[in-house]
């Protein structure tokens, strides 16, 4: 087999042209044939046949991986040495020959035999996705976090990360993000959506520290200022114009070109925030369970402009609504982070009146009613 050199090429290898080659004419082939419709027929394999041909294909992914890394990116100010995965790549197609067909318009198609890497400069989503191999490593987490924050990537002014770094130089090949000015919609400016798929990846990967200090240095709405965001902190926007944008009075300020998806980001942080990564699973006997492995800073339960409120016993509490049904209160006895631990103890009310305590669990049939609902009418749950 092929093996990568310390340093790879521009020009791709012939080799793995034809790895392209033949991967790519397979897929083509394949969509072609299941343009209109499927058979329907479905064929068995062992399993130890699909574990094989996953295991090839885990390879071939993290080979890529590995490649994309060397080659890097490279623009404005960028050397191709930050360490941080990039993103795009360009193709240019350096040899070819005519195949005797033609396209809609009557122009000749020709098949490739060889092309040339083209770099790009960084984008946020590329350490977005590579942080999702590598959040179960904490210093490696660490270690690409300190790199973005370091990078052309970080918007220093408004503390906050751009959508790519700067596109100065770019050929308007790139696409239609050339076509905006510096700080404003796809060009370097802050896409709101991709700033918090980067912090949800920062608390899936346990960077609890690292995760609050963004969000409270104004990195999400109910931190930002109302005046430079210019609309309400309720109200998420598509982007904001970033300190990039030749207007100064327009840094920081939210506009909504179209719909944004960070609600649905915003949300997964705060179910991880709140009950973790997996409130309901099974045992090993294959029973429900529920328990929440929680993510939440002291200031929630009490800071400088809040006293917070207490329980009877003095504990700091904080509530939440499960499912909009049932409010669920925490206990935190010492007004400690809860960075990554779960209770040890919880107190399930039912409606009927009957009350059930558990330690480090909730075993399953009261699991299932939490699920659901309808039965269930507040849970309590202590940190110790």
């Amino acid at each position: 087999g092929f093996e990568d050199e310390e340093e790879l090429p521009f020009d791709v290898p012939a080799v793995l042209f034809t790895y392209w080659d033949t991967v790519a004419t397979a897929r083509e082939e394949y969509r072609a044939k299941v343009e209109y419709y499927f058979s329907g027929e479905t064929v068995e394999l062992p399993a130890d046949e699909i574990v094989s041909m996953l295991d090839r294909w885990m390879a071939q992914v993290e080979l890529g991986m590995n490649r994309a890394m060397k080659i890097a990116s490279f623009g404005d100010q960028d050397d191709g040495n930050t360490g941080i995965p990039p993103c795009y790549f360009s193709f240019e197609i350096t040899d070819w020959k005519l195949n005797g067909g033609s396209n809609d318009v009557g122009l000749p198609t020709a098949d490739a035999l060889a092309m040339r890497v083209g770099r790009f400069p960084l984008f946020l989503e590329g350490p977005v996705r590579y942080m999702k191999t590598i959040q179960d490593d904490p210093e490696a987490m660490k270690d690409m976090y300190e790199r973005v924050l370091t990078s052309g990537l970080r918007d220093k002014e408004l503390n906050m990360y751009f959508l790519s770094a700067s596109l100065k130089g770019q050929s308007y090949d790139m696409g239609r993000m050339m076509a905006f000015t510096p700080g404003w919609l796809e060009n370097q400016s802050i896409w709101t959506h991709m700033s918090f798929k980067y912090y949800l990846q920062l608390l899936r990967g346990k960077l609890y520290e690292q995760f609050f200090d963004e969000m409270t240095g104004g990195g999400m709405m109910p931190f930002m200022d109302p005046d430079v965001y210019g609309r309400s902190l309720m109200e998420c926007s598509s982007f904001m114009a970033s300190s990039a944008f030749p207007d100064p009075d327009q840094h920081g300020r939210g506009f909504l070109a179209r719909l944004s998806g960070s609600t649905a980001e915003f949300m997964s942080m705060y179910k991880l925030m709140f009950m973790g990564p997996e409130l309901f699973y099974l045992n090993d006997d294959k029973e429900l369970e529920m328990k929440v492995v929680a993510a939440l800073p002291s200031w929630l339960f009490e800071d400088e402009q809040n006293e917070g409120t207490r329980d009877e016993d003095g504990a700091l509490t904080v509530t939440y609504m499960l499912f909009g049904k049932i409010p669920v209160t925490y206990h935190n006895t010492h007004g400690s982070n809860l960075f990554g631990v779960s209770p040890e103890k919880y107190v399930v009310q039912m409606k009927s009146g009957e009350s059930h305590e558990f330690d480090a669990v909730v075993s399953s049939e009261i699991a299932d009613a939490v699920r659901r609902v309808v039965s269930v009418e507040s849970i309590d749950a202590y940190f110790h």
